[in-house]
């Protein structure tokens, strides 16, 4: 009866959309890195696959249907742009610099650990992508020749880490000006950043969303000059 359940492609979405919804439940009630849907979702259904023994290539019957929806996901970000578009009209010299400077020193410091380590191009490939959201990282990954798993986890791991440490090191730095700290979480730490960015106020919010997409067009604008450098 398992079996039978498990390898219908049923499972593995009812799987994924039941996690998330319980994990963006959880967030709601209390905001709390853990309980933010795309941590939570990953690490319960882990937990399940375990304890039930039940293999992952059966339960990515149904996460291939899921993998389809992140091209138009890709194409529904230019609604968030839209909708903030005035704040970059009007701030546009310092968000796009930052993330500009952002994109360049994220480039040589990922091309100094391929250098330092002698790590090959499916390793920088995957690392080049994880500040990105992963709707635009696994197309930049996959034309680099990188690893469709490790981009996936090292962009959870990006936006985990981001939206834990942002805070703080807005605190150290001082900066407490709203445009600095949402383009700050949107570049660096993508969906999950935008997340603490909305918590912290609606411009923050908003100018983290913009970051996300400016940012995943610089890095695909990078792409080229970067699979050049690594040949």
């Amino acid at each position: 009866m398992k079996e039978t359940i498990t390898k219908t492609p049923m499972f593995g979405l009812f799987l994924i959309i039941s996690t998330y919804a319980l994990g963006n439940v959880l967030h709601k009630k209390r905001p709390i890195p853990l309980f933010a849907p795309l941590v939570f979702s990953i690490f319960s259904i882990i937990f399940l696959l375990m304890m039930f023994d039940v293999e992952y290539t059966t339960f990515q019957l149904g996460g291939d249907i899921v993998h389809m929806l992140i091209t138009p996901a890709t194409v529904s970000l230019a609604i968030i742009l839209e909708k903030n578009y005035r704040y970059l009209k009007e701030y546009y010299p310092s968000i796009l610099l930052g993330i500009g400077i952002g994109t360049i020193v994220h480039t040589l410091i990922v091309l100094g650990f391929v250098a330092l380590f002698s790590l090959d191009q499916q390793i920088f490939a995957s690392f080049f992508s994880k500040s990105i959201t992963t709707a635009i990282a696994l197309s930049v990954s996959d034309s680099l020749g990188g690893i469709e798993a490790l981009t996936v986890t090292l962009v959870v791991i990006t936006g985990i880490f981001g939206s834990l440490i942002g805070p703080f090191l807005f605190k150290v730095a001082r900066i407490h000006d709203p445009i600095a700290q949402g383009a700050a979480l949107g570049s660096g730490a993508h969906a999950m950043g935008t997340s603490k960015a909305i918590q912290l106020g609606d411009v923050h919010g908003a100018v983290s969303g913009i970051s996300i997409i400016l940012t995943g067009i610089s890095f695909v604008l990078l792409t080229s000059i970067a699979s050049l450098i690594i040949q």
